[in-house]
C-alpha cells in the first residue's frame, strides 16, 4: 500500500500494482506500478502523458527465439511489442508514447575465452532496437552498472522513482 494525503490532510491508501519477472502491468493516472530487484533484467515504462495511460514490462532476456510464445513478457523483443499493444488497447495514442528504461546491470562476472555481451547490456540494446522500430522515443534511462534496482512508476506523469541496492535513489 502507498499512503498519501489529500487536500484536507486525510490519509488515503492506494494499492500498488506489482510487476513480477517476465510480467507486464498497466495503469492510469496516479496509480503506482512497481517492480523489484531489476538486476540484469530490464524494466521498460511506456506511457501517454495526455491520457495518463502507461505500463511496465519486467523482461528477463533479450530474445524469445520462438521458444516461449506463451510468456512473451519474459523477453525484450516480444515484451516491448506486447506492452505497446496493451497500453494502446487501453486508449494510449501510439503517436504520443514515450519510454523510460531501467536496469540491465552486469550482476555477475564470468570468465570466458570469447568476448561476449553480458545479458544486461544485451537486454538494454534490444530495448533500444524495439523502441526505435516502434518510433517511441526514450526520454529517460538508468541502465548498466553493477547494482540492482527497484522502480516505482507513475503512468500519469511518467515519473519513475529508482531505489538502488547501493542505497542511492533517483527520479527520472
Amino acid at each position: 500500500m502507498i499512503g498519501f494525503c489529500n487536500r484536507n490532510g486525510a490519509l488515503l491508501l492506494e494499492e500498488e500494482i506489482i510487476v513480477g519477472i517476465g510480467d507486464i502491468k498497466c495503469g492510469k493516472g496516479g496509480q503506482s506500478i512497481a517492480t523489484y530487484a531489476l538486476g540484469s533484467c530490464v524494466g521498460v515504462c511506456m506511457y501517454d502523458e495526455l491520457t495518463g495511460i502507461g505500463g511496465l514490462l519486467h523482461a528477463l532476456l533479450p530474445f524469445a527465439k520462438n521458444i516461449d510464445m506463451v510468456d512473451p513478457a519474459r523477453y525484450v523483443d516480444t515484451g516491448v511489442k506486447r506492452l505497446f499493444h496493451e497500453i494502446c488497447h487501453r486508449g494510449a495514442s501510439p503517436a504520443r508514447l514515450k519510454a523510460k528504461v531501467v536496469g540491465g546491470a552486469k550482476m555477475f562476472e564470468f570468465q570466458t575465452n570469447v568476448e561476449m555481451e553480458d545479458i544486461g547490456t544485451a537486454n538494454v540494446h534490444q530495448v533500444h532496437r524495439e523502441l526505435q522500430a516502434l518510433g517511441i522515443p526514450i526520454v529517460g534511462e538508468v541502465t548498466g552498472g553493477e547494482v540492482g534496482r527497484t522502480i516505482h512508476f507513475t503512468p500519469g506523469t511518467g515519473s519513475i522513482r529508482i531505489h538502488a541496492s547501493d542505497k542511492s535513489e533517483k527520479i527520472i
